[in-house]
């Protein structure tokens, strides 16, 4: 059996159904432990400015497989197929990529882009006709252990950082920025949507939601926000893994050394203020040179390949 989870309004039994699927099945493991139950629920209950529709797959009453479809703006959508490894082989994802892409059709979508790390999701993702894009690189930094020189930004650059809302002040060119990211690579030609301030807000809101407030870090150039990264950090304790979030410079201050500059702020910061973290993973395109290389400069060392498919409807 199949059936839509609005992850807003469900009870929580249906909720943890799904993180259970999701605990056994993630293609972004890396050897790490599963998120808690109530981060997951959180994330469920404040899903921010995308719009997310969730299928979950039940057998003999059991929780058996889930689908997610993420849509971002009006064309650029995320979807995946998680099946219990126990379960596979019985048509359950065949069952849930059916929902999946009737759901796209409906939003009038014409291609979404999944991952899959292994060999059962690539031979999943050609069954159902899946083309193969664009990989990604997970690299994860030791910050027990990471050499974190104080930054020392161009003449003229100050560095901000700050937990939660952006202040009213940088928000618009902090929107501005954001949308630098638009030239980063993206499987199949998709066109990342343009970000505004309400959506910025709403972000921010979906975190804060989840208990886990952005620390931004920003160079700030003639009042202008020019770089910017961030990470997702949860209030709670006993995280031992981070996860970042955008990090950009905009265009015409490239080349600078800005994204360092940042980034080693960031993590100095959350270093001081956040001892018991150990990790801190970030995802990079493959043929995002540029920021691979920002990575490796700080210590980051890969960890893990994924493989975009895309499908065309």
């Amino acid at each position: 059996m199949i059936e839509e989870v609005d992850g807003r309004t469900a009870p929580e039994p249906a909720l943890a159904a799904l993180h259970l699927v999701e605990s056994e099945t993630d293609p972004h493991d890396f050897g790490e432990p599963p998120r808690p139950l109530a981060e997951a629920i959180a994330s469920y209950r404040h899903p921010g400015s995308a719009v997310r529709r969730r299928w979950l797959a039940t057998e003999g009453g059991e929780p058996a497989g889930a689908a997610i479809l993420s849509l971002y703006g009006g064309s650029f959508a995320m979807g995946y197929v998680l099946v219990r490894p126990r379960l596979r082989r019985r048509g359950i994802g065949r069952a849930l990529f059916e929902e999946v892409v009737t759901a796209a059709h409906a939003g009038g979508l014409v291609s979404f882009f999944g991952e899959h790390s292994t060999p059962d999701g690539a031979a999943f993702a050609h069954a159902v006709g899946a083309v193969d894009d664009q990989r990604h690189v997970v690299s994860v930094l030791d910050l027990r252990t990471a050499d974190l020189p104080e930054p020392r930004p161009p003449d003229g650059v100050e560095l901000r950082s700050w937990v939660g809302a952006a202040p009213d002040d940088l928000v618009e060119s902090l929107v501005r920025a954001r949308n630098a990211m638009a030239d980063a690579p993206v499987p199949g030609g998709l066109e990342m949507p343009r970000w505004t301030v309400d959506e910025q807000r709403r972000d921010e809101e979906r975190f804060i939601g989840r208990a886990m407030p952005q620390h931004v870090t920003v160079a700030v150039e003639g009042g202008e926000v020019v770089a910017l990264t961030g990470l997702q950090v949860p209030n709670a304790a006993g995280a031992r893994l981070l996860h970042t979030d955008d990090t950009t410079t905009v265009p015409h201050a490239r080349g600078r050394g800005l994204a360092v500059c940042v980034k080693l702020e960031s993590l100095r910061r959350l270093r001081a203020e956040r001892p018991g973290i150990e990790r801190v993973a970030t995802k990079n395109a493959e043929q995002n040179e540029a920021m691979l290389a920002v990575n490796r400069k700080l210590g980051f060392a890969p960890v893990l390949v994924l493989t975009s498919s895309v499908v065309t409807l």
